[in-house]
């Protein structure tokens, strides 16, 4: 049959015999079933010039939208059946593949560490502290004996506590030029808060302004002592940017939730330093009486033991979006504060998901209408060095006319940064905050995070958390663990 075509002068013309077989027969046939994206094949083409070559390209790509830093062939069973057969040809005995741009920053990584691991230091006494408890007074002595450890344990178990006892016991030794630093300005100003020391957020303190940056290397910083909160948040070029900055005189410290989502960069750098010979400290008695019942949901969603942990029936389970909106509202008006002003952190509505029907973005704008309120709560969503505002920052607009933010004088909306309103928060946005009350919605879609996106959100609440969703995509997001693979484990 004749297919009349455009050739590239504009003229038309016919092909006797249809279109021309694809190159490569396996690989289109997984595009085609939606097994992967055209870009795939696209940049497998420009790369490999036989089939199971072109595979390992295509895994590639794929292995960085699930998150991973590289192509671990250990870990193939993500892969449908045909393409693990085809990338096992293609490998020709090598059992693992980087990207260029991730095996920079994770070559980057690794010399760092190993250099950092190297260095000399002269330990400091470490007089025991009669208030920590056996766990923490462990992770004192380790920071003063070791130039580098890592501190990590789940929420009410002490990790900033400690971190204040860490930063006395250095002052006590005369060693007072200690940063505090996080991802996130709100983790920052947390750790501040305890230890009585300024915190600056890492883009800050480490000079990122663009990507660029990411190439060049960092001014070292000068401190006797650089304590990093919420560890597990830190991307692969902030974290290599980071580890160049500390010289041989400073103590470094990672803290942070090993369990919690991992940065939304790729890999899992902090959980993957657990297990390597870095000094550690797991810190698993539970200092909080008061979260005893959301502390044992968060760790029952980590054995994948917890069953069905929906506590009410929004709709989801009918597939029904008109009554999802309408109960969501009638819950949201009965739950949020009158005055966001005054109790910023009382309730949050948190989703696994940003776009979509029940996505973050969606969410925001029917609640904003159905509020009409004098008051929106607001998240500003780029570093500003003029205001001073930070990305994930939230504040309070008043009128749509004048924000508010904790510590800095009102701004007039023409002044902000970019920012979104923030009834609801996307789990991944939610880390380094915690709120009285959650919602947490878990739509369809959700499945693909795996447990850690429902246990971060859980974790979030300090006092009462309710949870909604598809029941089947509830199960298999507590199914699935969602380790992102590095190269780290060649340390």
């Amino acid at each position: 049959m004749c297919k009349p075509t455009l050739d590239n002068m504009g003229w038309t013309k016919t092909k006797l015999f249809g279109a021309p077989a694809p190159r490569w027969p396996r690989l289109s046939k997984l595009v085609e079933n939606g097994e992967l994206l055209p870009i795939d094949l696209a940049y497998a083409e420009k790369m490999a010039t036989i089939e199971e070559e072109a595979a390992i390209h295509c895994g590639l790509l794929l292995a960085l939208r699930k998150g991973h830093l590289c192509l671990d062939l250990s870990h193939l069973d993500e892969f449908p059946p045909l393409f693990q057969q085809l990338i096992q040809k293609g490998a020709n005995g090598k059992t693992r593949f980087s990207l260029p741009k991730s095996r920079h920053f994770e070559e980057k990584i690794i010399d760092n560490l190993r250099r950092l691991l190297n260095l000399s230091h002269e330990p400091l006494t470490c007089t025991p502290a009669p208030d920590l408890n056996d766990e923490q007074q462990e992770a004192l002595r380790k920071s003063l004996t070791n130039p580098f450890c890592l501190i990590t344990g789940g929420p009410g178990t002490g990790k900033t506590y400690t971190a204040s006892q860490i930063v006395e016991a250095f002052r006590s030794h005369g060693k007072t030029n200690i940063l505090l630093t996080a991802p996130t300005g709100k983790a920052a100003a947390h750790l501040s808060t305890i230890t009585q020391t300024e915190g600056k957020t890492l883009h800050r303190l480490l000079q990122v302004r663009g990507p660029l940056d990411y190439l060049q290397e960092p001014e070292p910083l000068e401190a006797d002592l650089v304590i990093v909160d919420e560890a597990s948040m830190i991307d692969p070029p902030l974290f290599a940017r980071l580890l160049a900055a500390i010289g041989p005189g400073t103590t470094l410290i990672l803290m942070g939730d090993k369990n919690q989502l991992p940065a939304v960069q790729g890999g899992s750098l902090f959980a993957d330093l657990l297990d390597t010979k870095i000094p550690s400290t797991t810190l698993q008695t539970c200092m909080r009486s008061d979260r005893t019942e959301i502390l044992d949901l968060a760790q029952s969603i980590l054995t994948g033991a917890s069953g069905d942990i929906r506590t009410l029936d929004l709709g989801f389970g009918e597939s029904d979006l008109e009554k999802i909106y309408q109960n969501l509202w009638n819950y949201a008006k009965k739950h949020a504060p009158t005055n966001w002003q005054e109790a910023p952190n009382s309730f949050r509505i948190l989703s696994t998901l940003r776009k979509g029907p029940l996505g973050v973005d969606a969410l925001n704008r029917y609640l904003f209408e159905q509020f009409s309120a004098s008051q929106a709560p607001i998240l500003i969503t780029r570093n500003d060095p003029r205001t001073g505002l930070t990305n994930g920052e939230t504040g309070v607009l008043i009128d749509s006319k004048i924000a508010h933010f904790a510590g800095k004088d009102p701004l007039p909306i023409d002044q902000l940064p970019p920012f979104e309103y923030a009834y609801c928060l996307s789990v991944h946005k939610s880390q380094g905050s915690e709120y009285d009350h959650v919602l947490l919605l878990v739509p369809e879609g959700s499945e693909a995070f795996g447990r850690e996106v429902i246990y971060t959100a859980v974790t979030r609440a300090k006092t009462h958390v309710d949870i909604d969703g598809n029941p089947g995509v509830i199960a298999e997001a507590l199914a699935k663990v969602s380790g992102k693979v590095s190269s780290l484990a060649s340390l």
